[in-house]
């Protein structure tokens, strides 16, 4: 483990050029008496000059000519010299390394950075204060470790998978931890050394370090997740115990006959149990539900997350009649961002001109893509037109336009992984729609493209440095207003479920059982964040289907955009968001592999409301109208 390889590499050049002078004037010297030798016997001697052998053996033949006898001693004490310089530099490097590596274990408040690739270099760059920052890089060869380094970072070149280098970097005292090698599994072994360094760590006060950890995959992130929850004895949280103890209470209440004939001690235990429910503030210990304070993100969902918030279809054509013509999006590439910002046009492409999206997708291997997405999502078809198109988007014709009815297209999004080829793709899309298309490129390492002075319609920033942000990572940034919308929910739902319970109390009817989602948010599944994150992102694409919110500048905080809700006195409208809502309710159960079914069944995934607005009953309209009539609420939420 080195602090500074580069620089400890021209600390050797001294010796190494004194070692290379005096072999070559040693094998001379020695050729010169001994003309008879082998080169290998010659070579030999000479090696022996840096052990101080071989001198007296110089003089085997007697005195020698005084040029040669020069050259000879020359050789003999670089030889020693290169010798001793070696070694005193190898202590003052043993030196300094324990010096540095002391320095960082008793940094405090610092932020540990393992990986420098594409996200990790993204994160360094981001990071303000560089003199707090650490980053444990194996990559000797990466030309950003010195840049960063002249900045005031600390550079560890180790290979993070040894738990031994993790134990020398003071995770006790460190402020955050992310884990961006590049490699999911890599990652995940990471983070769990660094949980059992702290776990098994003889400090009085356990470190509160928030560790992050970049995986790619969804289904490997559910499977970590729930199983570290269950390694933590988890599975149930206060708040789920204080439910299931109140319904256990109503049901002895009621085997007693209800409220007034039913022990006192039942009735006092179920009012008392109501109050602390009641109470309950979830924005207050959802954290505490989350011990070790571990965030895994997925990099490409944030980046899409990002792209659909700043650059959504409907920014560059709004649809606010029933009669518009369908949403037109075409998607020239393929990629991780570019499978998650697929699956966000799924779940959020639903207007009030009530038609399926049209999305077209043009890139290499198509046919492999879309076996892969109608495997992934088998009711893709009941949300959008969805084709793919095998052809490389660099030789799109405009007779391939013609014949996929592309015209007109609303917007373009360069997908592919490869910044040559985002440029590639977006210039021939300009070639044949000329700048009337808007046409959305993110690149990941290019940092000369900027969204200043750019061309009409074209809309180019590097989406790494928008997004990966170590500290709103660790703050869940992207996701804060998603939680305050569940937390509002939960704060809602207990009264009601207190108040039914009290009804089938006093009316002798079965009692229901808590709604599973009545957990902290670090508790949910990925279902049901998916489904709040949704809520919110869907809201501007109702604003704006009312021709508010024209502002881009204003998608992220809309509660700053002066928008006028006098909308929800208009009935009309109304019906028209709620029916919006009802297919963005059903894009995500259908995502999430669920389908029609006439009674609701939470293991075969099947659901009684995944039906046309106008089949459901009035009070799921009402529920779904409600939704719209606390826009303004969900807006100024913080």
């Amino acid at each position: 483990m080195n602090d500074d390889n580069s620089e400890q590499g021209r600390q050797f050049l001294i010796p190494i050029i004194l070692t290379i002078i005096a072999t070559v004037l040693g094998l001379i010297s020695f050729h010169l008496v001994f003309p008879e030798y082998t080169f290998l016997r010659k070579l030999y001697l000479t090696f022996q000059l840096f052990t101080m052998e071989s001198g007296d053996h110089f003089y085997a033949n007697g005195p020698q000519p005084i040029p040669v006898t020069v050259i000879f001693n020359l050789a003999r004490y670089m030889a020693v010299a290169a010798l001793v310089i070696t070694i005193v530099l190898a202590i003052i490097s043993v030196l300094r390394y324990k010096y540095f590596v002391s320095r960082v274990r008793f940094m405090k408040g610092h932020t540990i950075l393992c990986g420098l690739g594409e996200v990790g270099e993204a994160m360094a760059e981001s990071f303000r204060r560089k003199n707090k920052l650490v980053i444990i890089e194996n990559d000797t060869s990466n030309e950003n470790l010195a840049g960063l380094k002249k900045e005031g970072a600390k550079i560890i070149e180790a290979n993070a998978l040894d738990s031994t280098v993790l134990g020398k970097i003071g995770i006790d005292n460190a402020k955050s931890f992310a884990a961006v090698t590049g490699n999911d599994f890599n990652n995940l072994t990471i983070i769990n050394h660094l949980l059992e360094l702290i776990k098994n760590s003889d400090k009085k006060e356990k470190s509160n370090v928030s560790l992050a950890a970049n995986i790619d995959s969804r289904n490997l992130k559910v499977a970590i997740t729930e199983e570290w929850k269950k390694e933590r004895g988890q599975p149930e949280t206060e708040l789920k115990k204080d439910l299931q103890s109140l319904q256990e209470n109503a049901a002895t209440i009621k085997l007693q006959g209800g409220f007034g004939k039913a022990k006192s001690e039942l009735t006092t235990q179920f009012e008392s149990l109501a109050e602390k429910l009641l109470n309950y503030k979830p924005e207050g210990t959802d954290f505490k539900s989350c011990e070790g304070n571990i965030k895994l993100f997925n990099i490409n969902q944030l980046a899409a997350r990002y792209i659909y918030r700043d650059y959504p279809p409907d920014r560059f054509r709004g649809i606010t009649k029933t009669d518009d013509p369908v949403m037109n999006i075409l998607i020239l590439g393929y990629s991780k961002i570019g499978e998650e910002l697929l699956k966000l046009c799924i779940q959020n492409c639903h207007y009030v001109n009530r038609k399926n999206t049209r999305v077209t997708l043009i890139a290499h291997e198509a046919d492999q893509v879309m076996k892969r997405i109608n495997s992934i999502y088998s009711n893709i078809h009941k949300l959008i037109d969805f084709r793919a198109v095998n052809k490389n988007p660099h030789h799109l014709a405009g007779k391939l336009i013609v014949e996929l009815e592309l015209l007109p297209v609303d917007v373009i999004y360069i997908c592919s992984a490869d910044d040559r080829y985002q440029a590639s793709y977006s210039s021939r899309a300009r070639e044949l729609f000329d700048d009337n298309v808007p046409v959305v490129r993110p690149f990941y390492l290019n940092k000369t493209w900027k969204t200043t002075n750019s061309p009409k319609n074209l809309y180019s920033f590097n989406i790494l440095s928008k997004v990966a942000i170590l500290e709103d990572i660790i703050s869940e940034c992207f996701d804060r207003k998603a939680m305050a919308v569940h937390h509002r929910w939960i704060k809602l739902e207990i009264p009601r479920y207190i108040d039914d319970l009290k009804d089938c109390i006093n009316n002798n009817q079965e009692l229901p059982y808590p709604k599973p989602t009545l957990l902290p948010w670090h508790q949910l599944d990925e279902e049901i964040r998916d489904d709040n994150r949704s809520v919110v992102e869907h809201i501007n694409v109702k604003i704006r289907s009312l021709g508010e919110l024209s502002d881009p500048a204003m998608y992220k905080s809309p509660e700053k955009a002066g928008i006028n809700y006098d909308f929800l006195k208009d009935a009309d409208k109304v019906e028209q968001l709620a029916e919006m809502e009802h297919r963005r309710w059903m894009a995500t159960k259908y995502l999430y592999g669920w389908d029609y079914g006439a009674k609701r069944d939470y293991f075969l995934r099947l659901h009684e409301s995944l039906v046309d607005f106008n089949q459901l009953d009035e009070n799921t309209k009402q529920y779904d109208r409600n939704q719209v009539q606390d826009i303004e609420d969900i807006i100024n939420l913080k």
